[in-house]
């Protein structure tokens, strides 16, 4: 693994001003999407290539948009589960869009990283007035979805959103009709390599919401239920799969309804929520409501209370594991096809592996500062321990991150930011 400073990168820039963030790691270059900003707001810049052994920042993204960009408005998909999906991939997918009277018109590129060279794919507009763009989100190579939010309800999925599944290479677009991946606000993803599987993570409401909707009579759900469900639908959690193949079949058909395989689900009883992710594996919890199991006449059941059950799905065989029953005290932190047990009090941090390999380490807060409070922020390697830091008076200038080895006694590293992708990690 190896540690790239980025201050190096953005020396001699406004700093405060000016953020890389890491989309792509090759052994000889990486791709960064440059973010400028003030308090207020932030926008892309443009796509940067750097090369290590120069040291050297070049723009490869081309256009109008690089020439005018007050007239644009750049997106460069960099979530967690994006930047898993152009890991194997020789290409960045982004978006440009601009105005033009009523209109938003969205236009979509492809950048091949052994080349440099840039692809038109597609143009696509429509009505500001009717709808507002979300964004897009990478699927597989080949193939991303972008959503339209109605213009009256833009921060809620409902079943007036569009959402399109992009064709790279035929460049065509074509409109999702299925209600269960148009309203989840759950995962969706292409899991699997010898055999690729669209997975679906069923969630229509935060936990806070369905229990407060199920226990009480004040509380009335407040969106349109389509006529398709009935109005229990919102307490439906599920994990659910569809042959990526038969899916691409079926949007490109028309079909309003798709048969998912079900992995595991539970109704009104409890929530499932997908908790972490490696590129080898998913991992969720499945928990049942604390009033459902306090009536329980099953001991098996009682004794899960105040906790939680975690599981394992492997993405390329889909078998599911139980790995363990955490406390409700405790967090997770995952590497690979590691699991870390996280305990936290006001005065350590206690981490344990879960492998069975007795692995544990034990860090002591600092508590000689009392205006500085320490907490778990994260693990990588499998050997550093990530505190952050939060400075009471001013809780963003005095705010920084400390990694610390679990294994070697040295000083410990200070930086304000920190971001991994495959085995490099960019700290600024």
């Amino acid at each position: 693994m190896r540690i790239i400073d980025m201050k190096g990168i953005i020396k001699g820039q406004d700093v405060p001003k000016i953020a890389y963030r890491p989309v792509k790691s090759l052994e000889d270059r990486i791709y960064f999407e440059k973010v400028q900003g003030t308090l207020e707001e932030q926008w892309t810049e443009g796509i940067y290539r750097y090369d290590i052994a120069e040291q050297k920042l070049t723009r490869v993204d081309t256009g109008e948009h690089s020439n005018n960009p007050s007239m644009y408005d750049i997106e460069v998909p960099g979530s967690y589960e994006d930047v898993l999906a152009i890991k194997d991939m020789d290409y960045i997918y982004y978006c440009v869009s601009s105005e033009a009277e009523k209109e938003q018109i969205l236009s979509f590129f492809r950048l091949n990283l052994e080349s440099d060279t840039q692809d038109d794919i597609i143009n696509f507009s429509f009505s500001k007035d009717e709808y507002v763009y979300k964004g897009l989100e990478i699927l597989t190579e080949g193939y991303f979805i972008f959503t339209l939010s109605d213009a009256k309800t833009p921060f809620e999925s409902n079943q007036y959103d569009k959402v399109y599944l992009v064709d790279v290479d035929e460049r065509r677009i074509y409109e999702i009709h299925d209600l269960l991946f148009k309203l989840t606000a759950g995962k969706r993803e292409v899991i699997g390599k010898e055999v690729k599987y669209l997975l679906v993570e069923e969630v229509y409401l935060s936990e806070e919401e369905e229990l407060e909707l199920l226990l009480s009579d004040d509380v009335e759900l407040a969106i349109d239920i389509p006529e398709e469900m009935t109005e229990d639908f919102v307490f439906k959690n599920s994990l659910r799969i569809l042959p990526f193949q038969n899916f691409l079949n079926l949007v490109k058909s028309g079909s309003r309804y798709y048969e998912y395989k079900v992995l595991d689900s539970i109704f009104m009883d409890g929530v499932i929520r997908i908790v972490g992710e490696t590129p080898n594996m998913l991992y969720y919890k499945k928990n049942k409501h604390e009033h459902v199991l306090k009536s329980s006449r099953d001991f098996n059941e009682r004794r899960l209370k105040g906790k939680e059950e975690i599981f394992s799905i492997d993405k390329e065989s889909l078998n599911i594991s139980k790995i363990m029953e955490l406390g409700d005290k405790s967090l997770l932190a995952f590497e690979d096809e590691t699991v870390y047990e996280i305990e936290e009090d006001d005065e350590k941090v206690k981490i344990a592996s879960t492998r069975g390999d007795s692995f544990s380490f034990e860090y002591e807060k600092d508590v000689s500062d009392i205006e500085a409070k320490e907490y778990f922020y994260d693990l990588f390697n499998h050997r550093y321990l990530v505190i952050g830091v939060i400075k009471s008076k001013d809780k963003f200038s005095g705010s920084f991150l400390k990694i610390v080895d679990m294994y070697e006694i040295e000083e410990d590293r200070k930086c304000e930011d920190l971001f991994i992708i495959d085995d490099t990690v960019f700290i600024g």
